[in-house]
């Protein structure tokens, strides 16, 4: 089957990477006039041209995002270089990784196996007097039984030669007893014990044991009573005396052994209960295993991420000197402030004054955009206030222009829907936090704070005795408010609804000043702003309740409601 434009009927000949959309050669004049910004296409003959001098070996020479953004002659190509040396790596240090695991479980469980094998070689050490006692002892029951069923047989020839099978002293003869299964398990000695524990007497017993133990037809191996009738010419006596002969030969002791013999020991066994607690103590003194957390915080590096209308960021390494490096993306970031979240490895932004119906998704391991996509199912715009819940969804509250309204989008199906209509009132919002439950957002220009309980969809308003320019959060209750037409720079704790003034002169007297919370460290948060010019950029230390300028030899970018967020990969 021949894929063709359906519109023109052409076989497709180019492909845009940000929309991922087959053209052909009319339909790619069209489309660049449609979206100027798609600047990322290419002819299948440039792909296939790439492809062929394609060389696996080559993929470490994989050029920076820069040069990808700027060289569309080897969009293709340096994409394959980027996912394969990603694949790569990734492959190795997981291969690393689960060896690693492996190891480290097989020293655990030696470890243990060492223990187990000391408590068996204890055990058996107690167990070998009690061992030994209890075989002597079976060989002796099962001696002694040999000898019971001579003497019981005996007694049975002497009835019988005497016609005397039914004689009441004797009491082992024929009884009306069910036929039982004769199988090898009820010769054991352990069976024979546990007859011998259930019999109130020695005639119990044989009764109990008459088809098996005491039947003179199965066992008759000691007395052959047919050949030694015809040897005694029927001379029953003659016979009764042959048969003692015979049994005190087979039995030279004339006495049955005593089970209570003096070679078997007695035991006093004295356990005392284990304690669990002391023995935990010790076990886990003798072995530790601590998770080691990549990047922990000794290693951790923390960056700041902020665009501004040129289609460029600045990436700020807080954790390394302050030092920079300037990336470029084919998107335009004014009119973003508050429309920008950072969730994992990823950064989302969302609209923007002309991309009010894009959304993009950009990776801060590779610095590039992953995902360009079109707002669809609910109504885009900019100046969107966005804040993620932690789990599966970014919330988006509000508009420059489409107002009222609380949507989402899904992390992972990368799907919007509409959550929530507001009652009238609320305008552009500058920020918003989830925080225990409940979304808080603060209305620009306006002294209003709300509280919209994701559970039951209720609303409660904050009255704030500010009015709000530019604000971030903390994502734990707290907002810091930048007023710069009072001058003022407050906190604000949602949970306790109190206010605390902050020292931060130099940033109140800049008029356009956009803050965002960073936190550096551990034992350090700030508040870093950015403007229209470098003038704008202060950073204000939490800590010390202090504030100073801030990043005034960068790259002097107009950086005036544009996407800035805090990165901590």
């Amino acid at each position: 089957m021949t894929i063709k434009c359906l519109k023109h009927q052409k076989s497709p000949k180019f492909i845009c990477y940000q929309c991922n959309s087959l053209m052909c050669s009319i339909c790619i004049s069209i489309h660049y006039q449609a979206h100027p910004d798609h600047s990322e296409w290419e002819h299948i003959d440039q792909i296939k041209d790439s492809l062929s001098n394609f060389n696996v070996d080559n993929i470490i020479d994989t050029k920076t995002n820069n040069d990808i953004n700027s060289d569309n002659s080897n969009n293709f190509l340096s994409q394959i270089n980027i996912k394969l040396k990603s694949i790569w790596e990734s492959l190795c240090s997981s291969t690393s990784r689960f060896q690693s695991l492996s190891t480290t479980e097989n020293e655990i469980k030696e470890h243990f196996e060492q223990l187990h094998q000391y408590l068996i070689r204890e055990q058996h050490k107690l167990q070998r007097d009690i061992i030994n006692d209890k075989h002597t002892l079976t060989n002796s029951i099962d001696y002694n039984i040999n000898h019971l069923k001579y003497l019981i047989n005996i007694i049975k020839i002497f009835n019988k030669l005497n016609n005397n099978n039914n004689n009441n002293s004797d009491n082992s003869g024929d009884y009306n007893q069910s036929i039982i299964e004769d199988t090898t398990s009820l010769y054991s000695t352990a069976t024979i014990m546990k007859s011998i524990t259930s019999s109130s007497s020695l005639q119990s017993f044989i009764n109990d044991n008459n088809q098996t133990l005491f039947n003179y037809d199965k066992n008759n191996n000691y007395l052959n009573i047919d050949e030694l009738i015809k040897q005694h010419g029927d001379d029953s006596k003659l016979l009764l005396l042959d048969i003692i002969h015979k049994y005190n030969n087979q039995f030279k002791s004339t006495t049955v052994t005593d089970n209570n013999d003096d070679s078997i020991s007695s035991y006093k066994l004295s356990i005392k209960q284990h304690d669990f607690n002391q023995l935990n103590s010790i076990i886990e003194n003798s072995i530790k295993l601590d998770k080691i957390v990549s990047n922990s915080n000794d290693n951790k590096q923390s960056y700041i991420f902020t665009t501004h209308k040129s289609k460029g960021a600045t990436l700020i390494n807080t954790s390394n000197n302050y030092s920079i490096e300037e990336l470029q993306f084919d998107y335009k970031f004014s009119c973003t402030y508050s429309s920008i979240v950072s969730v994992g490895e990823y950064i989302y932004i969302f609209g923007g004054y002309t991309s009010t119906l894009k959304w993009i998704k950009i990776s801060t391991k590779s610095k590039s955009i992953e995902h360009i996509g079109e707002i669809e199912g609910i109504k885009g715009d900019y100046y969107i206030s966005v804040c993620y819940d932690g789990q599966d969804h970014i919330y988006l509250v509000n508009g420059a222009h489409r107002k009222n309204r609380i949507d989402r989008f899904n992390i992972h199906t990368m799907k919007f829907e509409s959550y929530h209509h507001l009652l009238e009132g609320y305008d552009r919002q500058i920020s918003s936090m989830i925080f225990k439950g409940s979304l808080y957002s603060i209305s620009y220009d306006q002294n209003k704070l709300f509280q919209f309980d994701l559970t039951n969809k209720t609303i409660i308003d904050h009255q704030i005795d500010i009015i709000p320019y530019s604000a971030c959060h903390d994502n734990n209750g707290n907002f810091f408010i930048l007023d710069s037409s009072n001058k003022q720079f407050i906190k604000y704790n949602v949970e306790t609804k109190q206010t605390f003034n902050l020292n931060a002169i130099p940033l109140t007297n800049a008029q356009y000043s956009c803050v965002m919370y960073h936190r550096e460290s551990p034992e350090s948060s700030c508040i870093y702003s950015f403007g229209s010019s470098n003038d704008c950029n202060f950073k204000y230390s939490i800590e010390s309740n202090q504030c100073e300028p801030f990043f005034r030899d960068i790259d002097n970018q107009d950086r005036q409601w544009c996407a800035s967020t805090t990165i901590t990969p």
